[in-house]
């Protein structure tokens, strides 16, 4: 009579192993799918992005002080060791995170504003166009803004950031200035304080730009979207409030 043929085992990783097959078994090293361990993907060669992700969506929520290097790893998904490793500190991470991006566009946005023709159009349209413009990079970096305004009101910055924060917003405030000056030649507009002036006009837009949720815009209940705030930003300060002479 013939020998039967050897029966194969398959390891599981709950049932016998290889230390537990019959004498004349043949093992077999493949896994059942059910028992294999899913891979984690690997996040090499992206850990630094990652990082930066998750450093300013936790700086936005918990402030400077309030966000601790492991808060930031355990987002990312990677170890707390390797923030020391690309960036060297919190601080670090956080000027990178979201100082250096904030700067950047507003950058960006003056080079761009300087870039084109300016002077033909009405004061209305030219207002629109300031307020459209400005509304729209304030509002597509809000979790940048966010994780500044977070950082400022309930932290001591790190000095670096301070000063680069400042510089930033001292240019934006430069350029309403220059702007404003030089509509209000052309134009001949006088009796105003110019100072003052471009300061209420740039808090307006970043009221609507980042609190928009805080003031109703674009919700049922008000009725107001942010189309007809940048529309009434214009009106405000093209024409002011129309109020009857007595």
């Amino acid at each position: 009579m013939a020998a039967a043929a050897p029966r194969e085992v398959r390891i599981r990783a709950r049932s016998r192993g290889v230390g537990d097959a019959h004498p004349g078994d043949q093992v077999s090293d493949s896994v059942d799918p059910v028992s294999a361990v899913q891979p984690i993907p690997s996040v090499r060669g992206r850990g630094r992005q990652l990082l930066l992700d998750a450093a300013r969506q936790t700086f936005a929520q918990r402030g400077f002080k309030g966000t601790s290097t492991r808060d930031i790893a355990e987002r990312a998904g990677v170890t707390e060791v390797m923030i020391f490793r690309h960036f060297g500190s919190k601080a670090n991470l956080f000027q990178e995170a979201v100082v250096a991006p904030f700067a950047t566009f507003m950058d960006e946005y003056i080079a761009d504003y300087r870039s084109r023709e300016h002077g033909k159009l009405s004061p209305e349209q030219e207002g629109r166009s300031l307020y459209t413009g400005l509304f729209q990079v304030l509002r597509s970096e809000r979790e940048v803004l966010l994780a500044l305004m977070a950082a400022r009101q309930y932290d001591d910055l790190p000095d670096a950031a301070s000063a680069q924060v400042n510089d930033a917003f001292d240019q934006v405030l430069a350029l309403l200035e220059e702007v404003v000056a030089t509509e209000a030649q052309e134009r001949q507009f006088s009796g105003f304080d110019l100072p003052a002036t471009v300061r209420v006009m740039f808090s307006m837009v970043l009221s609507a730009a980042l609190h928009g949720d805080w003031i109703g815009l674009d919700r049922h209940v008000s009725h107001v979207s942010h189309e007809q705030m940048l529309d009434a930003m214009t009106q405000l300060t093209v024409r002011g409030l129309q109020v009857p002479e007595d």
